[in-house]
């Protein structure tokens, strides 16, 4: 038998993180976890995962800027990330596109502004994955399985 994957859960929501290694568990995979940026780049630099999965809206180090720093780090360069994050919902702003989403109640101008700002980061990102909040389960498996292949 092959020894299980191990996946770094990186989320500042104990709720989030709960429901994520719920979901590894029942699949077989390892995890650590870390509830900010600086936590998950101590954990990475410790002993590097077999993916990442990564919240975008942190504090002490934003998801954005922790990737930002394992391109840079060759002993990290290397590692699979997947982004989770509920952006998109947040800020009425899609993520990927920069497209402004109908939302239920109108977001203020500036939860918009910050949607777009985080879109701007994201452009030019080359992660392996994105998954959005609320989590679909078999969404998210299916997006590991994919990266680990």
């Amino acid at each position: 038998m092959t020894e299980a994957r191990e996946i770094l859960i990186v989320d500042d929501v104990e709720e989030n993180i709960l429901f994520i290694s719920e979901i590894l568990e029942e699949h077989g995979y390892r995890h650590r976890e870390a509830m900010n940026g600086r936590e998950a780049l101590e954990a990475l630099r410790e002993r590097a995962p077999d993916l990442v999965l990564l919240d975008i809206m942190m504090p002490r180090k934003s998801g954005i800027n922790v990737y930002k720093e394992m391109q840079k780090a060759p002993e990290l360069a290397t590692v699979p990330v997947i982004f989770v994050t509920g952006a998109s919902v947040v800020t009425g702003v899609d993520l990927t596109s920069g497209e402004e989403k109908t939302k239920a109640d109108d977001a203020d101008e500036m939860t918009r502004r910050f949607g777009e700002a985080i879109h701007q980061k994201f452009a030019g990102l080359e992660p392996q994955g994105l998954v959005e909040k609320p989590i679909d389960p078999k969404e998210l498996i299916q997006k590991i399985e994919a990266v680990l292949a």
